[in-house]
């Protein structure tokens, strides 16, 4: 298992102050979080090579991309809406080959918590899509991961899988604190990813801890990535955390590894 750390805590740096933040504090490889207007410059429309240049420059630094996350969805009633993201997506994995992120996270939620079919029609639509994504995901290579996020629980991502058919390109991001705060416990949301989890977002917790126990027990080899939020004026506070979280993950790794 590998660690990296998404934008989000340094949302005003350029890719080389983001690089040695990752050395500084130990971290395996960066998320970049695209649509945030964060200030690394791994967007679609970026200017021409600016992007693989950025690849070579973390490649040179001895990091790696862990992940290309993104805002896409396609739980909006309305079709327009759902295909203008399938083609954000498209270009999203476009743009994951040029930084060589293994993944794209996108989301699901909000899904309706309601009766008289309106979660199972969330599930068909959001599905087919989903499926579709995957087959053009497939062929450049890259894995799609769907977040356990809010409402969306590792119930719903599991029966989601489910709905599209397993596509082989169409994997879950576990952000189990998501499940937690939505009523599943660690082990009961295992259940429904369980093989299926190719990205892990996280801030150090016991939850976290069995988390990685059970990830690591089925051979995962991919990253938890520290999703924290800051703003610019609080980089300190932004290094404080970036040093605790690398710190405890370390120690619980060590554990599980018999280091």
């Amino acid at each position: 298992m590998k660690l990296s750390y998404m934008t989000f805590l340094y949302p005003h740096l350029g890719v080389d102050s983001l690089m040695a933040k990752a050395r500084q504090f130990g971290f395996d490889g960066i998320e970049w979080r695209a649509e945030a207007g964060h200030k690394h410059g791994v967007e679609i429309g970026a200017p021409a090579g600016g992007v693989a240049q950025t690849r070579r420059r973390v490649a040179d630094a001895g990091l790696l991309t862990s992940c290309l996350a993104t805002s896409v969805k396609f739980c909006s009633l309305d079709q327009a809406e759902r295909d203008a993201n399938l083609e954000r997506l498209y270009r999203f994995t476009d743009l994951a080959l040029e930084i060589d992120a293994p993944c794209i996270r996108f989301f699901a939620d909000p899904i309706p918590n309601t009766g008289r079919g309106a979660r199972e029609e969330s599930y068909r639509i959001q599905s087919a899509y989903m499926a579709l994504a995957a087959e053009r995901a497939a062929a450049a290579g890259v894995r799609l991961c769907l977040e356990t996020h809010s409402v969306f629980r590792a119930f719903d991502a599991g029966e989601v899988l489910f709905r599209a058919g397993y596509p082989p390109a169409l994997w879950i991001n576990w952000h189990v604190e998501h499940c937690i705060n939505h009523g599943e416990d660690v082990d009961e949301a295992y259940r429904h990813v369980k093989g299926r989890v190719t990205h892990a977002h996280f801030t150090m917790s016991p939850y976290v801890e069995r988390e990685m126990e059970l990830l690591k027990a089925e051979g995962f080899e991919h990253f938890f990535s520290v999703e924290m939020f800051f703003q610019p004026e609080a980089e300190a506070d932004a290094d404080k955390a970036m040093a605790e979280q690398s710190q405890a993950w370390k120690a619980v790794y060590a554990r599980l590894s018999g280091a």
